[in-house]
């Protein structure tokens, strides 16, 4: 199997979306699908994680230590599918740009309800934006720095929000944004060490029951007054967060779990063809998966001995043992599959190619070029005769798929001389270390979006960066900045042309290619595996209403709407 998104069109579906004057969406559910009373109502999905424990927190701002059920307690405005460019209203049921696309109003949904009794209104809305606005911890989307929004408000059943400048793709982000309710988290004195497990108050389909540190189990109930007539038709779901992969896998097999995000190796042969009337799966490729280099660390800083890092990669190998085939080598430039055509300069081919090509022998003439030489015991040395140190490759604890990749980057590196080790970090030391800069080595994802402005906004931003290591760098793990790209995506965001953002996109790919800031290795799906057994109406390739992907994402709110028992 291969699959790759579809991403056809969307940049200039959400253009035309984003540009047009007037209101932009009907009153439709978008990938929720409509309510049906026949449908059989109850039952408990038991979902099953790896890799994912974290400290007990349900606190829908904080970019670390969140139970995985906060989008299903905590609403944001819309939904946005990745793979086909859906809108979904959910806390917004309409939006449109004016002044010169220097104001959004967002028109907001009557009639919901905090699940505390409190209406929802506007006003919740302006806090919660407001509030990340006063502390700068929780704008790890960069809804406020540099990013030209100067206010937002509450206006009726709108919020207006006003900009210094143009900034249209910043709906993605606004769109995203969990809302909390004004009358509790105004009188929290810090909000940022706030973990919000007593009862935590939100809009969504599910209620927090319970969670248990000993067995990492996380168990939400139906929201009875939820908004939404008649959903969800599940009445529990029970989160189980286990130490691997394998034991994922095991769980699923044994019909102990219905849901289960992590990445199987020979997926079609050890789940799928088991029992393929029951054993499904959705593996959508939107993403990709990078090598992320500290730039703040020696030689790490040095664009030449980055790129010998990537051409010393076996990215195919790496691929079919870590993948089997199921998407394929990477572009180096962060472009998915289904982008290239409409996205990638075409002058700039042969240098992605040959940046794919694996090379140890020009690699290694790359680092004697800057003087990094093997001495007589073939370890490699800094231009000044010292071996370099064993470098760690950081990647999530009990994540497969990650630690075969780092066991073939650690023996291809081998070969220049570099000397590494494995280190496997729970989730939250493993993205502390990265937003943090303690890490030498990552294997990460990158971002996906409709167009590549969105990997390039989040991962070389500097709005997203920091100037030494220690300081958080909320989403440019690699650290590494330019003012030429900084340049093109203010160039991009300000325009409404789309042969002008195409161009801005060609000279940050031309800088990627040349300077290798992160090296992309392969192509990444979202790993959603589920079982029919007892519950039906799963996202897949026929229905993709959803872009998939786990509890903790926005996509597991909408799966959780739309299934139900057999």
């Amino acid at each position: 199997m291969k699959k790759v998104s579809v991403f056809l069109a969307l940049a200039t579906l959400l253009a035309f979306s984003i540009f047009a004057s007037g209101w932009m969406l009907d009153q439709t559910t978008g990938g929720i699908m409509p309510t049906n009373n026949s449908y059989k109502y109850g039952g408990t999905v038991v979902v099953v994680n790896s890799g994912l424990q974290t400290p007990f927190s349900i606190n829908p701002l904080s970019p670390q230590a969140q139970l995985p059920v906060v989008p299903e307690i905590y609403e944001s405005l819309f939904y946005i599918n990745t793979i086909s460019g859906e809108i979904t209203p959910l806390l917004g049921v309409n939006y449109k740009w004016e002044n010169n696309n220097l104001k959004l109003i967002v028109e907001i949904r009557n009639n919901v309800k905090w699940s505390d009794g409190t209406p929802f209104t506007a006003n919740d809305v302006a806090f919660t934006f407001n509030l990340i606005k006063k502390y700068p911890a929780f704008d790890t989307s960069g809804l406020w720095k540099n990013s030209g929004l100067q206010s937002v408000e509450a206006s009726g059943d709108t919020v207006v929000f006003d900009f210094s400048k143009q900034n249209t793709p910043l709906f993605v982000n606004i769109s995203g944004q969990y809302i909390v309710p004004e009358h509790i988290w105004a009188d929290i004195k810090d909000p940022t060490t706030f973990t919000n497990t007593n009862n935590p108050v939100g809009t969504g389909p599910f209620l927090f029951k319970s969670y248990s540190p000993d067995n990492q189990t996380t168990i939400i109930v139906k929201n009875p007054n939820y908004w939404m007539n008649g959903r969800p038709y599940v009445d529990e779901v029970e989160i189980q967060n286990v130490n691997s992969n394998n034991t994922t896998l095991l769980m699923m097999l044994k019909h102990e779990a219905d849901w289960g995000s992590s990445y199987f190796p020979d997926i079609m042969n050890i789940w799928v063809n088991k029992d393929p009337q029951t054993n499904k799966i959705y593996w959508p490729v939107n993403n990709f998966n990078a090598l992320y280099l500290n730039a703040q660390k020696s030689p790490f800083d040095n664009s030449t001995f980055r790129k010998a890092v990537s051409i010393a990669i076996d990215k195919n190998d790496l691929e079919q043992k870590a993948y089997f085939g199921i998407g394929g080598v990477a572009n180096p430039t962060g472009i998915v599959p289904a982008q290239l055509d409409e996205w990638l300069d075409p002058t700039l081919t042969s240098l992605a190619s040959e940046l794919n090509t694996y090379n140890p022998q020009k690699a290694q003439e790359l680092l004697a070029s800057i003087g990094f030489k093997k001495n007589s015991a073939g370890q490699l040395t800094d231009p000044n005769g010292k071996v370099l140190p064993t470098f760690k490759i950081l990647v999530g604890a009990g994540w497969t798929d990650f630690i075969t990749q780092a066991q073939i980057i650690s023996e291809n590196l081998s070969q220049l001389g570099i000397s590494t080790i494995i280190d496997q970090a729970p989730w939250s030391a493993y993205i502390s270390s990265l937003m943090s800069g303690t890490y030498d080595m990552a294997i990460c994802w990158g971002v996906s979006g409709p167009t590549p402005y969105y990997v390039y906004y989040q991962r070389l931003n500097p709005a997203f960066s920091a100037s030494k290591i220690g300081e958080s760098a909320l989403s440019d793990y690699s650290r590494y900045t330019n003012p030429l790209i900084t340049n093109a995506l203010e160039i991009y965001a300000q325009t409404s042309d789309l042969s002008l953002q195409k161009q801005a996109m060609y000279t940050i790919e031309r800088i990627v290619l040349d300077e290798v800031p992160f090296i992309p290795l392969t192509t990444r799906t979202n790993f959603s595996n589920f079982s029919a057994a007892k519950f039906v109406d799963w996202p897949s390739d026929s229905s993709p209403y959803c872009a998939g992907g786990a509890t903790n994402g926005q996509g597991g709110e909408i799966i959780l709407l739309n299934i139900h028992l057999k």
